[in-house]
């Protein structure tokens, strides 16, 4: 009767997402429009970059979202598929355009001084090397890549459409494989699972609360400042890392042990060979703290350590009540509309054990909220489905485009089963007693769910609060929506 009554609550509360509509701006939008922000808090406003069929029009918002001004071009040749960053520099806005090996690029510089757009296109001169990510960090575009077979990486800065090649040997750090084996970071980089494709790395932003889903990747990269956090999870004893600093490109490394279990246990199977039964791992950094977990179908260990790597603070779940809880443990079936409740912690730890283990940290009004959980891979009906929604490139335009971080985010429980448990912190990782009241992120993933019709829909924090947007083709305009914690 609880559980029923529970989500009997949880539906009336889908049609009170606790937003305030700001604005509804008159602008034509195609139905098939795509779209990217660029955010400048320094200057309080929002630029929105809507690419059509033919077109692409760029428009400048103040913070009460009136319009600055607007620019439109055309949109560049088929030959270039897919926007995959920006650049910033005063008022001028470089786009870039990539075809589809990464090689070719076009930029559009929107100049919105003198009201025009130009065009020019240039080569990455690739050799031999992969492209692991593609990120703005302070208004300047990296494309980095690594040489096959090494620990060399190759950092391509663009700023003002110029390309600048940067290389970084970390051929002497020391990086194990999953099997505590001395090896290459390509080696590490280039492996894959049913859920994390090879070279990538999934990046970590505070400008929204992390999704389980992107931070149940092995393999995350964090933004600091002007330096760059790599996290690699494939050891199942040590988290590794390693850190760019793109004001010098110097390089540092280093492991942090995972919490300690027992040793992994190997049995004979039916044919009897020799099989061992590993303890799934993952970690997740905030500032200078690291929280990594480590989970078998009984237990799970959390360990709090500092950024020298000292454990300061563990916990421990099995089948007991976990003491630090502040919610139920929930599972979603590939939407927030579909939602259960687990009774026991047997089960949480059970079914993190048989998907992708997960943690996800965030600060806010000097509390620390903790999500500990795990996704499956998009489940294979829903995954055709959103294919037929999106199409092969997506509504989610670059999806490595760090502008479009918080979006991706949004998004990025669709389709997948999700197991979770919140809970709450002071900012040493003492238990604080109480509800855990839904964000202003749970209100937008529960509202787009329900407007799912808005075109070229847009997510991002200006003014320490949150917005939402979609073009609503019935009206006839671009509405802009507020949502508060």
């Amino acid at each position: 009767m609880k559980k029923i009554f529970y989500l009997l609550i949880c539906l009336i509360c889908l049609n009170s997402f606790s937003q305030e509509i700001i604005k509804s701006v008159n602008l034509n939008i195609s139905k098939k429009a795509e779209v990217f922000q660029i955010v400048e808090e320094s200057k309080k406003q929002v630029s929105l970059f809507f690419s059509a069929k033919v077109n692409v029009l760029s428009v400048r918002f103040d913070e009460n979202f009136n319009v600055i001004d607007s620019l439109t071009t055309p949109k560049p040749s088929k030959e270039y598929d897919d926007i995959v960053g920006y650049s910033l520099s005063d008022n001028k806005y470089y786009t870039y355009w990539s075809n589809s090996n990464g090689k070719e690029l076009l930029s559009q510089c929107f100049d919105f001084d003198t009201k025009k757009v130009t065009s020019k296109s240039f080569s990455i001169p690739f050799e031999k090397e992969k492209i692991i990510k593609k990120i703005t960090v302070n208004n300047v575009f990296y494309m980095i890549t690594i040489l096959k077979g090494t620990g060399i990486l190759n950092f391509y800065v663009i700023k003002d459409a110029v390309v600048e090649k940067k290389s970084i040997d970390l051929s002497a750090k020391r990086f194990l494989d999953r099997d505590d084996k001395v090896t290459t970071l390509w080696d590490i980089i280039s492996s894959s699972t049913f859920y994390e494709m090879p070279f990538s790395f999934k990046t970590i932003s505070n400008e929204t609360p992390p999704s389980l889903a992107l931070s149940a990747n092995k393999r995350k990269i964090y933004v600091f400042g002007n330096q760059l956090m790599f996290t690699l999870d494939n050891n199942r004893r040590f988290t590794q890392t390693f850190t760019i600093d793109l004001n010098d490109f110097s390089s540092s490394s280093k492991m942090y042990q995972q919490p300690s279990f027992p040793e992994d246990v190997k049995i004979n199977n039916d044919n009897g060979q020799s099989v061992t039964y590993y303890y799934d791992s993952n970690s997740f950094f905030l500032k200078d703290k690291l929280v990594q977990i480590k989970i078998n179908s009984d237990f799970m260990k959390l360990s709090v350590k500092n950024i020298a790597g000292e454990e300061t603070k563990s916990f421990l779940i099995n089948d007991q009540e976990i003491s630090f809880k502040n919610s139920d443990i929930y599972q979603e079936n590939g939407s927030v509309k579909s939602l259960r409740v687990l009774g026991k912690s047997s089960q949480l730890l059970r079914k993190i054990n048989d998907i992708y283990p997960s943690l996800s940290l965030y600060e806010a009004n000097q509390k620390l909220y903790m999500i500990i959980g795990g996704v499956s891979e998009i489940q294979q009906n829903n995954a055709m489905m959103l294919g037929g929604m999106y199409g092969v490139s997506g509504a989610l335009i670059g999806m490595a485009l760090s502008s479009n971080y918080s979006l991706n985010n949004l998004n990025s429980y669709n389709g997948r089963k999700v197991v979770y448990v919140n809970c709450l912190f002071d900012t040493n990782f003492n238990h604080i007693d109480g509800e855990v009241k839904k964000t202003a992120f749970d209100n937008v993933r529960a509202f787009s769910e329900s407007h799912d019709k808005l075109i070229a829909p847009v997510l991002f924090k200006l003014n320490s609060n949150l917005y939402y947007g979609g073009f609503d083709s019935e009206a006839g305009s671009y509405s802009f929506y507020k949502f508060n914690d």
